[in-house]
């Protein structure tokens, strides 16, 4: 009966690759993550936010200084909860060591009317070395009617 023992070795050695393979990765992200490392991950938990219309999750990628300056205000508030997010596209990224700009293009149907419209705007980045931790400075779009 070789064979069976050789499937539960065979098994073995998998389960202890998998296993150690996923200690490996859990013991990793308790070490300081890297800034390209922060900036994949918040960058794709933002967009994420930002194309399931959690705008409140969304708000809390904010920079607190940009939220003290410039505070959402409940008209603002009122715009998003009025949209549904169809779609969230990076049409330019450009980056430096501690700044990431992007042009967004966020596409929007309107819950009561139905009407489907698209807003392009301006993300700005910044990293914070201090607490190692990505920050939109430039705040959440206008998504008010454009003329």
């Amino acid at each position: 009966m070789i064979v069976p023992r050789a499937r539960r070795i065979a098994a073995v050695v998998l389960a202890t690759a998998l296993l150690g393979g996923t200690l490996g990765l859990s013991a990793c992200d308790n070490i300081k993550p890297s800034q390209d490392r922060a900036k994949e991950m918040t960058f794709y938990d933002f967009a994420g936010a930002m194309r399931w219309g959690d705008f409140d999750k969304a708000y809390d990628f904010v920079d607190p200084k940009t939220k003290q300056d410039h505070p959402i205000t409940d008209l603002e508030r009122d715009r998003f909860k009025q949209v549904e997010v169809s779609g969230y596209q990076v049409l330019a990224h450009v980056e430096t060591k501690d700044t990431v700009d992007q042009k967004i293009k966020l596409d929007l149907i309107n819950r009561n009317t139905q009407i489907p419209r698209s807003v392009v705007y301006s993300e700005h980045w910044r990293w914070d070395p201090a607490i190692k931790h990505w920050w939109l400075v430039s705040g959440l779009p206008d998504i008010s009617p454009q003329n």
